[in-house]
């Protein structure tokens, strides 16, 4: 591998990675923040979709302050329901405000993050605080987490995790009459059809940890291999085939170890990447690294992931092999069973500089899984 496409992974100078990163939260949970009030803005590296904002240029306004990132699964589950309250309250004196705070080095820069709310089709304010000043103003720790201020920003309610999302709305609505008694809103929105995480009767298997790959989680990391991890070298992995742990990822062939991820360096098209889960849905952080669109064959135990198991980034070649077009850096949808169950999932580049930075898994459902 290229030196200049090793250089590119690491962590820049000063990153914070002291990050908790959320999974799902079957029962949502409200915080008590010792925050009582919406706080400033400053030291924003960037604003998006707006002229930089002050508490003081959104009095007046509902204002929803959600810290997210844009290859964070939760967050990218409560998009659509901030999108619908966005388009159906903005005229009527309520705005977001997003806090991007990268859990990633790569997430943290502007051209990533607008890529990203162009794909997303996020209009509202973005403020990038890759610098994470703005999250620890807050005394923020997980992702996402909204804050709801009044008109007068005053902290309404805090809220960390997916769900609530009636709850949420109707605060909205509320805060909205308070402002403007004789306003005509939209009844309150039902479950969107897509969200099965927060319905009744809603079922939440066990499912493995989330894996993160390189150096910086130290023994958090999910690398199995016995060569363990090789700081800033490219190293030689072997896999040891049937002797795979669930939770931990298995390389072989020639991989690059850099802070955030591991990288392959190989030539070969047999080097793979390899884990045992059981979940539902997997998804997969990736990058490519040499910033080349590169194709990512995947199997589930030991074949081409079938169409009704597929995530929706899966493709299929003219002989019916599964694969991943990775073509920028973002969260890849790779596995949606139909049911839970325990598998096996490899996943071979075909050319070298893959990232793999993260692998997230989710297990809930409406019903029973028979």
């Amino acid at each position: 591998m290229k030196a200049s496409v090793l250089a590119r992974v690491g962590l820049p100078a000063g990153f914070c990675v002291a990050f908790v990163c959320l999974l799902l939260v079957c029962r949502p949970a409200y915080a008590h923040s010792d925050i009582t009030k919406i706080l400033p803005f400053e030291g924003a590296q960037l604003w998006l979709n707006s002229a930089p904002l002050t508490p003081a240029a959104l009095k007046g306004d509902v204002v929803l302050v959600d810290f997210w990132d844009y290859t964070c699964v939760n967050c990218l589950r409560t998009l659509p329901y901030e999108k619908a309250w966005y388009e159906r309250y903005k005229d009527q004196g309520f705005t977001i405000v997003g806090v991007h705070t990268p859990e990633f080095a790569f997430a943290g820069e502007s051209d990533n993050v607008r890529a990203a709310l162009k794909r997303l089709g996020i209009t509202w304010p973005v403020v990038l605080d890759s610098d994470n000043l703005i999250w620890n103003r807050y005394h923020n720790d997980s992702w996402p987490h909204e804050f709801l201020f009044d008109a007068d920003g005053r902290l309404v309610s805090d809220h960390v995790g997916e769900g609530d999302y009636p709850q949420t709305e109707a605060t909205i609505q509320r805060l909205i009459h308070a402002m403007h008694p004789k306003a005509v809103l939209p009844p309150k929105m039902t479950l969107l059809p897509q969200d099965n995480y927060t319905k009744p009767g809603a079922v939440c298997y066990p499912q493995t940890r989330e894996m993160y790959l390189g150096y910086w989680r130290g023994s958090e990391a999910a690398l199995g291999n016995r060569e363990g991890y090789q700081r800033e070298q490219i190293v030689r992995y072997g896999d040891p085939l049937h002797h795979h742990l669930d939770g931990f990822v298995y390389l072989e062939g020639s991989w690059f170890d850099s802070a955030q991820a591991v990288v392959h360096a190989g030539s070969s098209d047999k080097d793979y990447a390899t884990f045992r889960y059981h979940a539902i849905e997997v998804v997969a952080v990736l990058k490519p690294e040499a910033g080349k669109p590169m194709i990512v064959y995947i199997q589930q135990d030991g074949k081409p992931v079938t169409p009704q198991d597929a995530g929706s980034d899966v493709r299929y070649d003219e002989h019916g092999a599964s694969y991943l077009l990775v073509d920028v850096a973002r969260a890849y949808e790779v596995v949606m069973n139909k049911h839970f169950g325990h598998h096996d999932l490899r996943l071979t580049p075909q050319t070298y500089g893959l990232g793999l930075y993260s692998f997230a898994f989710e297990s809930c459902e409406v019903g029973t899984d028979r």
